[in-house]
């Protein structure tokens, strides 16, 4: 009986690794699943913007909208905006690891939320979530 044991954990010790790992947000914790998101690194194919970098471009320009509270102010500067791409493809968990100032770290945060869908990465033949960083530079 514990032979037969010991060779189930043995088989399923060499058919499980095939699973994909990545690491908690939290705790650096290997996760899988819904759960765990992956860098461009750990991809067989990126997400990608619909019309790809000159679509994001041109989005970008025709939806970013100058606060008049920094145009006032003449305050320009590159807010780094982090993001996740999940599954389907939506933008979630936005947030702004690097910003500028206020208004415009808020701006930055509109324009990415209201993002249509974006193509989503793949690993191993699968859609899964994937963080992704942007800057968006505010020039007067």
């Amino acid at each position: 009986m514990k032979i037969k044991s010991l060779l189930l954990y043995l088989l399923i010790g060499m058919v499980f690794p095939a699973f994909v790992y990545a690491q908690d947000k939290q705790n650096g914790n290997a996760v899988t699943g819904d759960d765990a998101e992956y860098s461009f690194e750990q991809l067989e194919q990126k997400p990608e913007f619909p019309d790809g970098n000159a679509g994001l471009g041109k989005y970008l320009s025709e939806n970013i909208k100058y606060p008049k509270k920094a145009i006032k102010k003449n305050i320009t500067g590159k807010v780094f905006v982090q993001f996740i791409i999940d599954k389907t493809g939506k933008v979630i968990d936005v947030t702004v690891p690097r910003g500028v100032d206020k208004s415009l770290d808020k701006e930055a945060i509109r324009v990415v939320k209201a993002m249509p869908n974006w193509k989503p990465g793949m690993k191993n033949g699968e859609p899964v979530k994937v963080k992704y960083t942007i800057p968006i530079n505010f020039k007067l």
